[in-house]
């Protein structure tokens, strides 16, 4: 079962939850994150870790291909997914504690993505998706969000993911302003950089 947890758990997530607030969500995943910790520092991005870009393109390409499992097996037990905030405002944390848990966390992605970019914001690496429609469990309701681009912050160890924070869009993204929402995606590269993006 996951658990899933409307409050912060420790002081990194209350001031994360300080800096959260909904924006429309562009896949129909409930809502996005308006900022992150990494976000909220202030710190500029940087080249990404090849290794961490590399498990978090085979991450995406699994849950894209609808391969539930194998998207899960990225993720570190335990670990930690946010994809939104509660009714109360605060961030819903999705703590992954087995493999089923991890399972069934992706299972909550109704969208596939494509790793357009990556680039590291202090010890997390910012990722842009375009997303996309997808195969398998939860999938199948990305709607009008697949085209559209969604950022997410990863902190990744070992190969494995420990944290997935959606992430605000930037300037650029989805062809906006970058107001902090995340609408939806377009068509990527055919290879993700991994210095900052612009679509």
């Amino acid at each position: 079962m996951i658990i899933v947890m409307a409050t912060a758990r420790s002081a990194r997530l209350a001031a994360f939850a300080a800096s959260v607030a909904l924006a429309a969500a562009g896949c129909g995943s409930g809502g996005l994150l308006e900022s992150t910790t990494a976000q909220a520092s202030g710190t500029s991005p940087a080249a990404a870790d090849p290794a961490a870009v590399s498990v978090i393109k085979a991450w995406s390409d699994a849950l894209r291909r609808g391969d539930v499992r194998g998207a899960a097996n990225y993720f570190a037990l335990p670990s930690e997914l946010v994809n939104g905030v509660g009714a109360n405002g605060q961030p819903e944390l999705v703590v992954i504690r087995t493999f089923a848990e991890a399972e069934a966390a992706n299972e909550t992605l109704p969208c596939g993505a494509k790793l357009i970019s990556a680039s590291r914001l202090g010890r997390y690496v910012n990722a842009l998706f375009r997303l996309t429609d997808r195969p398998g469990p939860g999938g199948g309701g990305c709607g009008s969000g697949a085209g559209q681009t969604a950022r997410t912050d990863f902190l990744i160890a070992d190969g494995r993911i420990l944290e997935w924070i959606r992430a605000p869009d930037q300037p650029g993204d989805n062809g906006g302003s970058g107001s902090g929402r995340s609408n939806g995606p377009a068509p990527a590269p055919s290879t993700p950089t991994t210095t900052e993006p612009l679509v």
